[in-house]
């Protein structure tokens, strides 16, 4: 089975993380992976470097002629699945797709899968062959407007390679830090682009400096949208508690989960979040609001879910800060909740039981 991939980002997020760890275990099972990507992207980048052909159709600065490279792409490759992964490529890929119809030997199979919960219509979505929603709060979101689509919706949550981890050095104030070098207890980092409502916890951080004065607070994600945190930060005399680290390499998310004492969201709306699954593997517990489709990891344990606004979240914080043992005994917890329920094998086949059902069966 060969399946085409598309996805014109520019940036690598969680999305991208995992089309490149979905990609590489298809590769593993047999399965054909190729991609339409943005030309001189970090995705193309990383795919090149594993070996993952890309055609680099999506150019910003000459949008005439994208049914063009995109219907090209399709007719040199013969795809027996298209799975679309940025909702704003539909309908230039399906119009690709049909232009190409008469020259195809195999009809390919449409997919669309949805990353982040969006409320909009896509005309001729009730055709395509299967949708796959990554989190039931992302799913919810699309089936309310695009009627028919229901039947053919799965709901396949995000899974990570599981890496090895030391409990018994992690679950200690005085570890040794990785990333932050020098920084001691405590530490609490938000990981993710710099438009997920970062602003929040700048503005829970003068709650938390009362309660911990030597506390340092990461923001860990993309330069877009700096400088206003930056200003924010200064306008609330906190610029000693936060770090603002830019775009980190994914291989060194690892050490900055080892080193957070907790991982914390303030964004209501994420479809799921790749790196809320990462940070329950390093033993890291995570505190968000009860919101969004990160829900639906945190529910099953290794963190804590807030009601309310920006005093109760800091005070959820601040609480599980000052009990040791039980914001390592959510560690262990969510360390267990990956294992046995957030594998990338069992991501993998999920994935690969909608794209065989999709081309009746085969591989």
């Amino acid at each position: 089975m060969k399946i085409l991939f598309v996805n014109n980002a520019r940036v690598c997020s969680g999305c991208e993380d995992h089309l490149i760890d979905i990609a590489v275990w298809f590769r593993e099972h047999g399965v054909e992976p190729v991609f339409l990507v943005r030309e001189a992207s970090l995705l193309q980048e990383r795919l090149e470097a594993l070996g993952i052909k890309v055609h680099p159709v999506f150019i910003p600065d000459r949008k005439p002629g994208l049914l063009h490279r995109i219907a090209k792409a399709i007719l040199d490759d013969q795809p027996d699945v298209i799975s679309i992964n940025r909702e704003h490529n539909i309908m230039p890929v399906t119009a690709a797709t049909m232009l190409m119809y008469p020259f195809l030997r195999t009809k390919p199979k449409m997919v669309a899968v949805f990353h982040t919960p969006t409320g909009r219509w896509y005309p001729g979505l009730g055709s395509f062959a299967g949708i796959i929603g990554t989190s039931d709060y992302t799913a919810e979101s699309f089936i309310r407007v695009n009627p028919g689509i229901k039947e053919k919706t799965t709901v396949i949550h995000y899974g990570i390679k599981v890496p090895q981890a030391d409990a018994a050095s992690k679950l200690t104030r005085e570890r040794p830090r990785k990333y932050f070098h020098g920084r001691k207890f405590p530490i609490i980092g938000m990981v993710g682009e710099l438009w997920k409502n970062q602003e929040e916890l700048v503005d829970a951080g003068r709650y938390l400096v009362e309660r911990f004065p030597d506390i340092t607070i990461a923001f860990i994600g993309g330069y877009e949208g700096l400088e206003p945190l930056q200003k924010r930060i200064a306008a609330a005399g906190l610029e000693e508690h936060f770090i603002l680290t830019g775009r980190v390499p994914r291989e060194l998310i690892p050490d900055i989960f080892y080193d957070l004492d907790l991982s914390v969201s303030t964004h209501r709306n994420e479809g799921f979040g790749i790196v809320h699954i990462e940070s329950l593997a390093a033993y890291t517990p995570v505190v968000a609001y009860n919101s969004g489709g990160l829900v639906e990891i945190i529910r099953k344990g290794g963190g804590v879910l807030v009601e309310g606004e920006t005093k109760e979240f800091a005070d959820a914080v601040n609480s599980l800060l000052a009990d040791d043992e039980r914001r390592w005994a959510l560690g262990a917890e969510g360390r267990r909740v990956v294992e046995e329920n957030f594998s990338i094998d069992a991501m993998g086949r999920k994935h690969l039981a909608v794209y065989r059902k999709v081309v009746g069966g085969g591989t």
